[in-house]
């Protein structure tokens, strides 16, 4: 008897707001995805109009332990993880995530500061069975042939970049930047360790042995 083979779930890539990053907790927290906010997006090689429903993301925090934030949608390159997932907040779906004590980890950390990366969001429609059974109903409706609107989602990853796979939602915004300013006391320690880091990296790597 054959077997029926279930396509794997395809994972989607859409920009997300930045809102704020603090250097003493490790804690960056984002708009992963709006609610009922329009967004324009490239989607099968064609620009569409998506908006996100409420709701769309209900369930989620039971997962925050197996979500995982990465660099540039590498899942090995894993640079933080979720502390709390927040469905049911008016803006959207928000994310607090806890940068690790890892060279990438803390890079990533000080990039966001500056306001050189961007957050991505991946995700695929909601299936049965997790993640190889049929699509549930009305996961995704087409409202129009260019107007597309979620209904129930699942976080695949969350991802820093960048160059965000996709425009059309805030840019990255860090925001009350006089106040984080003050409240990052051990940053200059932070980016020197770094530095260093890099150096003895980059001298081990093409040092001559004798």
């Amino acid at each position: 008897m054959s077997e029926t083979l279930i396509a794997p779930p395809e994972v989607e890539h859409r920009s997300a707001e930045l809102v704020e990053v603090s250097f003493p907790k490790r804690i960056i927290e984002l708009v992963v995805m709006p609610y009922e906010r329009e967004a324009e997006v490239a989607y099968r090689g064609r620009m569409i109009t998506e908006v996100c429903s409420k709701g769309a993301y209900d369930g989620v925090e039971k997962r925050t332990s197996q979500i995982r934030v990465n660099r540039e949608h590498e899942r090995a390159a894993v640079c933080g993880k979720p502390v709390a997932l927040h469905p049911t907040r008016q803006e959207g779906l928000v994310a607090e995530i806890r940068m690790s004590r890892t060279e990438l980890g803390e890079e990533s950390l000080v990039l966001a500061d500056d306001g050189l990366l961007g957050a991505s969001a991946g995700f695929a429609l909601m299936r049965k069975g997790g993640e190889t059974g049929p699509i549930v109903p009305n996961a995704e409706v087409w409202e129009a042939r260019s107007r597309r609107r979620l209904n129930h989602l699942r976080l695949d990853h969350i991802a820093l970049t960048a160059a965000p796979a996709y425009g059309g939602t805030d840019p990255l915004d860090v925001r009350n930047a006089a106040r984080l300013a003050a409240a990052t006391p051990n940053r200059d320690q932070i980016e020197l360790d770094m530095w260093l880091q890099r150096r003895a990296d980059m001298d081990r790597r093409y040092s001559v042995s004798r």
